[in-house]
């Protein structure tokens, strides 16, 4: 979640907050004392924590920087719901911070039905795209249709090559493309689904971009094909970036799909029903476009500037002014 993180430090100080973000390192390692002495010198109207993070790894650092003495407290609990028993357990002490925020209503949900003295200070703000949103395009390569996301199990590759298999001998025109990056520690299971995909001619691996190429790729893609293991959300980052740059995206429906979501995706059981919705929506032009811009209209509620306002408003009442 750091990418989030900063992606919120700076929005909010474009809007006019002033933000450190304190680094917690004594000699090189994650202290609470580190940053209690931060907080003690900057004297902060509010500590805001980010959890979880890679960083923090097993460390109980975050949890006793909810407690810090005379600071009011906001923490942001991204992944509850399909946290670890211990981790679950661990979120005592997040129960009594000031405020609590939550990516959507599902996991505030969640929260609270472990802790059910919380939910009135449970707060749903949506997470942003790390992925800037380019203008919008009316030349696309409608030929083409991409994945976009972290290249490690249970994030739906599998499915996405399943569906470029299936349109090699039913849809022999569509190309497809995987792009992303792999993250520490998969670097095996990348060798094994490129091995895998071995005999796929029109499949291309564009991995390591940076945020503009991105940006650009999905910008200039026809379709987008997001078969999300437990659903598509508005907590879904790949959600975001695909929508915001235009394109036209099938995914995958599950317990957290907000309602609303169906005017702006087609959602597909499995692989063979998203070359259905493939086909469908390449054979109809009008609603093809229909969709994308129900798409970009739909994301614009998740942009950085609503949701630095957003912050900003919890803030001034915790703050109390």
């Amino acid at each position: 979640m750091l990418d989030y993180a900063l992606r919120l430090a700076a929005a909010l100080q474009e809007s006019g907050v002033r933000v450190t973000i304190a680094h917690g390192e004594r000699k090189g390692r994650l202290s609470v004392r580190a940053v209690a002495a931060q907080a003690r010198a900057l004297r902060p109207d509010i500590v805001h924590v980010q959890y979880p993070m890679a960083r923090y790894g097993s460390s109980l650092m975050p949890h006793w920087l909810a407690q810090l003495p005379r600071c009011r407290t906001v923490v942001t609990l991204h992944e509850f719901s399909r946290a670890h028993l211990l981790r679950r357990i661990a979120g005592l002490a997040f129960s009594r911070a000031d405020a609590l925020v939550f990516t959507n209503a599902f996991e505030r949900a969640a929260f609270g039905h472990w802790y059910p003295w919380s939910r009135g200070r449970g707060h749903v703000i949506p997470i942003g795209s790390n992925i800037p949103w380019l203008s919008a395009r009316e030349a696309r390569d409608r030929d083409e249709v991409c994945y976009f996301g972290l290249i490690r199990p249970e994030k739906g590759l599998e499915a996405f090559l399943a569906l470029a298999r299936l349109a090699a001998d039913a849809a022999p025109e569509l190309r497809f493309r995987v792009l992303g990056a792999i993250p520490a520690g998969q670097r095996a299971y990348c060798a094994q689904m490129r091995q895998a995909s071995g005999g796929l001619p029109r499949l291309i691996w564009d991995l390591g971009r940076g945020d503009g190429e991105v940006a650009q790729r999905l910008a200039e893609t026809g379709f987008v094909y997001l078969p999300y293991p437990d659903g598509a959300s508005e907590r879904r980052g790949t959600l975001l970036a695909a929508l915001g740059n235009g394109a036209a995206v099938i995914t995958s429906r599950g317990p957290q799909t907000p309602p609303g979501l169906e005017s702006v995706v087609r959602f597909a059981a499995d692989p063979g029903d998203a070359l259905a919705q493939l086909r469908a929506l390449r054979a109809d032009p009008t609603a093809e476009a229909n969709l994308r811009r129900a798409g970009r209209d739909w994301v614009e509620r998740y942009g950085w500037e609503a949701i630095a306002a957003a912050h900003r408003e919890l803030y001034a009442r915790i703050a109390g002014r």
